[in-house]
């Protein structure tokens, strides 16, 4: 399968950089305070099913032919689109927003942090904001995850509705056999130890001493960059992390461990799907999206060379051109795609 060309740095990653999250404060609606933390666009809040507010941004032009739905990964925000933003707004109508527990969203009750929730979370956010018109979908990580989510529980959409997808960095399975990059044995040993670390980061930010700042630092440039990304990319990058409760790591810890969605890629058989993930990733590594490329023939599988977790971020430049071309095959669709689908 066709690999992009490792790309030399360039000045695309501006966004992250520039952008100083601002958690949801208790008591505190996800419509108050200010409005998009960048740029154009406007911000709405859409009604969980549970009653969870979700702070989405709405930006590109009305009328457009087609719009792209992007789902961010676990301790992150929407914000980490920002050169995606930047670059495809007049492209594309763009929809952005925090997944439950995440920056301006509401957490929800106990028991509520699911892989099935995040599909109707995703789901919601269709029905309320792109009513109508052809859907593209763009997931990195747990943002992939919803994704396959909705394709479990709402297969007949794929096609008539969602006529693209996109899944950068993420896994339909097999999380909890991840080493992290260590020896195998301490990874075994690591593992069950996880949930009670994540205790010692505490569930308010605010609280936080330099020490605890130091160490998401340091996990930051292990796991999220490879190359040397300007340090204001990567310091931003752990401010987000850093901003994130340690609550919604323990919430969602055990979902993701236990999340299957293989059976899920079925119905993305026969809509054009843009499979990407850096070379050096220890998150979610390469052989978990060439898993899912092979369940998904006609996918395009995408590796970056010396590329980590965030490759939105740390990539910017060929993430675009990847989704420009994917958004290309879903506005423009090649002759034989078109009988594909039609003897389907």
């Amino acid at each position: 399968m066709p690999t992009d060309r490792h790309e030399t740095w360039t000045d695309g990653m501006t966004g992250l950089g520039a952008m100083v999250p601002r958690p949801r404060r208790s008591g505190e609606s996800a419509a108050s305070g200010p409005g998009p933390e960048r740029g154009a666009g406007t911000s709405r809040v859409v009604v969980a099913d549970d009653g969870v507010e979700l702070y989405v941004v709405v930006d590109g032009p009305e009328d457009a032919e087609v719009t792209m739905v992007f789902c961010h990964g676990l301790s992150m925000c929407l914000d980490c689109w920002q050169d995606q933003r930047t670059a495809l707004a007049g492209r594309a109508r763009l929809v952005m927003y925090d997944q439950r527990g995440h920056n301006r969203s509401g957490r929800g009750a106990a028991g509520s942090a699911t892989i099935a929730q995040l599909g109707r979370d995703l789901h919601r956010i269709l029905d309320e904001v792109v009513p109508v018109g052809p859907v593209v979908l763009v997931g990195h990580s747990m943002g992939g995850i919803a994704i396959m989510a909705l394709a479990r529980a709402h297969p007949e959409m794929f096609g008539p509705r969602i006529a693209g997808v996109a899944l950068l960095s993420t896994s339909a399975g097999g999380l909890s056999q991840i080493t992290l990059g260590l020896p195998a044995y301490g990874a075994r040993l690591l593992r069950p130890l996880l949930p009670g670390l994540l205790r010692l980061l505490g569930d308010d930010p605010a609280r936080r001493g330099r020490a605890v700042e130091e160490i998401v630092h340091l996990l930051v440039r292990r796991y999220s960059f490879t190359s040397d990304v300007p340090a204001s990319v990567r310091d931003a990058a752990a401010r987000v992390i850093c901003s994130a409760p340690a609550q919604v790591f323990r919430d969602f810890y055990p979902a993701l461990m236990a999340h299957n969605g293989f059976a899920a890629l079925g119905a993305l058989r026969d809509i054009p799907t843009l499979v990407m993930v850096g070379g050096a990733d220890l998150v979610t590594p390469v052989a978990h999206s060439e898993a899912i490329a092979a369940a998904l023939p006609s996918a395009r599988l995408v590796v970056l060379p010396e590329t980590g977790h965030s490759l939105m971020l740390e990539r910017p430049g060929s993430v675009n051109s990847a989704l420009g071309r994917l958004l290309r095959r879903v506005t423009r669709p090649e002759p034989a795609l078109r009988e594909l689908s039609a003897t389907r």
